[in-house]
């Protein structure tokens, strides 16, 4: 419980019993979720305002990434430390929401897009993981 209170206190976040909670699971489950799987989670003890509100703080403060979606929808996972990483496309599991990170798409494709501001951390592909598709 201390090192997330920690790493909320480093990003300049006070930490109370709610903000610690999320992170946790965010960091413990090591996969995307939406606002409304975090609701169903915690709907016991927060409001879904309460969990939007964190996630919006988490993402100010660099903590979590926002990745959209197919269905319009958005995920929020812990954005790594590393810049060059975090700049990445994505890959979401459809099916266990787990997230990787994909290899970064080459300068020679990039430079054909010319005209166009692509931000590739946006970039999510989703399908099926190897566990989830056997």
């Amino acid at each position: 419980m201390e090192k997330f209170k920690n790493i909320l206190q480093i990003h300049g976040i006070r930490p109370n019993e709610n903000r610690v909670m999320v992170l946790q699971h965010l960091t413990e489950s090591n996969k995307a979720f939406s606002l409304c799987n975090l609701h169903q989670l915690f709907r016991e003890k927060m409001d879904r305002t309460t969990v939007y509100r964190i996630l919006i703080l988490f993402t100010e403060k660099d903590i979590l990434q926002k990745i959209p979606c197919t269905d319009g929808n958005l995920l929020f996972t812990l954005k790594t430390s590393d810049k060059e990483i975090s700049k990445s496309p994505k890959f979401r599991c459809k099916c266990c929401q787990k997230v990787e990170v994909l290899p970064d798409l080459p300068v020679e494709y990039l430079n054909t897009l010319t005209g166009k501001n692509i931000n590739p951390e946006t970039i999510a592909i989703e399908g099926y993981c190897k566990d989830c598709h056997s």
